[in-house]
């Protein structure tokens, strides 16, 4: 009798051993199951996405965007300059010495445009743009130069044209060239390194820049003689290097992804 109730017991210790792992097994399916459809799921969320992302803007396109925005400003300031410099050199055509004085006011027509996001306070959303400001800086540059190339072209063939002779033509261009690029050295280290009052300062050094060239004309006219001529080679050469180097630093910064300057 004992044998007996000891082979029913062990039939039923196996039937409740089997039932148990029939469960089991059924949880891990079920469980494989979840896992397969959530992964599912997930790879057709992930497509999903991919297929509504829109394409990267290229450089090209980022500067057609920034003309609209920024581009009469800019060019439409630089016009206003370009009038008034062509009226007043018209006048003293006989003294090409006076023209580096109004080549600052080129970099100062185009400083509300570079100092915008400064004066607003907009600096910490540019910083938090996919292109930050590096690629902002680089495309109003773009712009700034193409209207500083036509402006300076205009006046040197205007004051060529006054001269009536092409022997200085080299000199002119060293004229427009080296006030030119003093002041867009400044003004680039002023947003990369100035915290606050950038644009005040900018102005006064692009104004004070101004009076400076005009004592140089009064005060050394040797400096504007033909002598003279490898002093504003160096001269360009030195603050080229500079602006250059500025340039480069932009368009890693821009690579990266990094800000360009101080957050104020």
């Amino acid at each position: 009798m004992r044998y007996r109730e000891l082979e029913i017991y062990l039939q039923q210790s196996l039937q409740q051993e089997a039932e148990l792992e029939k469960k089991r097994n059924g949880k891990g399916t079920r469980l494989a199951e979840t896992i397969n459809l959530c992964t599912g799921m997930m790879r057709e969320q992930k497509l999903a996405q991919k297929a509504q992302e829109e394409p990267r803007t290229g450089f090209v396109q980022y500067l057609s965007d920034i003309f609209r925005f920024d581009g009469i400003s800019i060019f439409g300031l630089q016009a206003i300059v370009l009038c008034i410099t062509c009226l007043t050199i018209s006048t003293v055509a006989d003294i090409p010495e006076f023209l580096p004085v109004f080549m600052p006011l080129f970099v100062l027509a185009v400083t509300p445009a570079m100092f915008r996001c400064q004066y607003y306070g907009m600096s910490e959303i540019e910083a938090a743009t996919r292109a930050s400001n590096a690629q902002i800086v680089l495309a109003k540059l773009v712009l700034a130069g193409a209207a500083n190339l036509v402006c300076m072209t205009v006046l040197i063939s205007l004051e060529v044209h006054l001269q009536n002779s092409y022997r200085e033509i080299s000199q002119i261009i060293l004229y427009c060239l080296v006030p030119y690029l003093v002041c867009m050295v400044s003004m680039l280290r002023l947003i990369r390194l100035r915290r606050k009052e950038n644009i005040q300062i900018c102005m006064v050094l692009v104004l004070s820049s101004c009076v400076c060239w005009g004592v140089l004309a009064k005060t050394m006219p040797w400096l504007y003689e033909a002598s003279a001529f490898g002093i504003w080679i160096v001269a360009f050469l030195f603050f080229a290097a500079f602006f250059i180097k500025e340039i480069y630093f932009i368009v890693e910064m821009r690579k990266g992804g990094k800000m360009y300057g101080i957050i104020n």
